[in-house]
């Protein structure tokens, strides 16, 4: 990559994230704050459910959810609207989730381990199922787009190099690992590290690992 000029960053390393574990659950968390994301905060859960187990959530605040499977199926219920919907790797859920509203994630497998992330942020969305089996390799592919914010996905061969160009300079950008390691912005990040960034006109990254796989999430705070 070439020199650029730094831009005001901060790295959260997986290492440091809160933990909380059950027999049943697991959940690494990531907070990226308010300096970050105007006055709202955004969450990053790696969760990890048992065979055939469910999770209830009540969220505090009016929210969005982005619901990714990585290992496994998902089964996600919305306990007020009365519904439920299977969701497989290379799918992803948005929904809207209304403050006291409850909505659980089940794990349908009885001998498999689900590991999935459950992004929450403070946008406007409509419920909506979305796969993206057809993504391209080595690109960085738009999952979810509305007015107010983009999710991108890439998987990258080692040594590829892609830019990002934003859509908005008051964005905030959240690039999150998966999978491997990238080189974004001229720092190191690897499997289940984060970095909130602003202030860009583009990003650069750069996967320093085969089948590297990066989220980047772009939220637009002018809206």
């Amino acid at each position: 990559m070439g020199n650029m000029v730094q831009q005001a960053a901060k790295i959260f390393l997986a290492g440091n994230r809160n933990k909380f574990e059950s027999n049943q659950y697991r959940c690494f968390t990531t907070l990226i704050d308010a300096a970050w994301a105007r006055e709202d905060n955004i969450q990053f859960f790696d969760e990890t459910l048992a065979p055939g187990k469910s999770k209830f959530f009540t969220p505090e605040n009016d929210t969005a959810i982005i619901l990714i499977p990585l290992v496994g199926n998902i089964i996600y219920g919305n306990l007020e609207k009365g519904h439920s919907v299977k969701i497989a790797p290379e799918e992803l859920q948005v929904a809207s989730i209304k403050k006291g509203m409850s909505f659980s994630i089940k794990n349908p497998h009885q001998n498999n381990l689900a590991n999935y992330l459950q992004i929450r942020i403070k946008i406007e969305v409509l419920d909506k199922k979305i796969s993206f089996f057809d993504y391209g390799h080595n690109a960085l592919n738009i999952l979810f787009e509305n007015t107010t914010a983009k999710l991108h996905f890439g998987v990258l061969d080692g040594r590829m190099e892609e830019t990002l160009v934003l859509s908005n300079k008051n964005s905030s950008i959240i690039p999150f690992v998966i999978n491997g390691a990238f080189e974004v912005q001229n720092r190191l990040l690897e499997s289940r590290d984060s970095l909130a960034l602003k202030n860009l006109d583009e990003l650069e990254i750069e996967a320093l690992s085969e089948n590297a796989i990066i989220l980047i999430l772009e939220k637009n705070n002018t809206c």
